[in-house]
């Protein structure tokens, strides 16, 4: 049962620090701390402590890895998530704008004369309602887009389009 759990604990830390690293993916904390309390519990057992001084080591350093993969920003994809999440329905473009301040507005790509162009002089995809932040013109995430509709100068939606 103990190592049942262990292995499926992981299975699942392995498959999120691909999400991480591999992917560029952020994984929910609350992921995270399920992971860390299956191993817990198969880690521990009702004894004494002396007596498994080694397994709360392996426990100890398994917790460090679990939050070291949450709380570290392997890519800017992450803390670019974390403030577009910060966003919520009604708040006003200043508000949103002061949110997402450090990142790149628009679209990035080069407008087409006499095409739509926005306040940057990028291509405007998404329609003059709506603003569009990205992270990085690094090629694996220059198409990474937080697109935040607005109506009457509210946000109404907020979405990421992945590169």
């Amino acid at each position: 049962m103990r190592v049942g759990l262990i292995v499926i604990a992981s299975i699942a830390l392995t498959l999120f620090a691909l999400c991480e690293l591999g992917l560029a993916y952020a994984v929910a904390w609350w992921l995270y701390l399920s992971v860390a309390i299956v191993f817990a519990a198969g880690f521990i057992r009702p004894v004494s402590v002396r007596s498994q001084i080694g397994r709360l080591g392996g426990l100890a350093a398994i917790v460090a890895v679990v939050a070291a993969l949450y709380f570290v920003d392997w890519t800017t994809r992450k803390p670019f998530l974390r403030d577009l999440d910060r966003i919520r329905v009604g708040m006003t473009e200043a508000e949103v704008r002061q949110i997402m301040g450090r990142y790149m507005e628009g679209s990035g790509w080069p407008a087409i004369p006499g095409s739509s162009t926005n306040a940057q002089g990028t291509l405007n995809i998404v329609g003059s309602d709506s603003l569009v932040f990205r992270h990085s013109n690094d090629g694996a995430f220059n198409s990474d887009w937080g697109i935040i509709s607005l109506s009457s100068g509210r946000v109404v939606s907020v979405e990421f389009s992945p590169d």
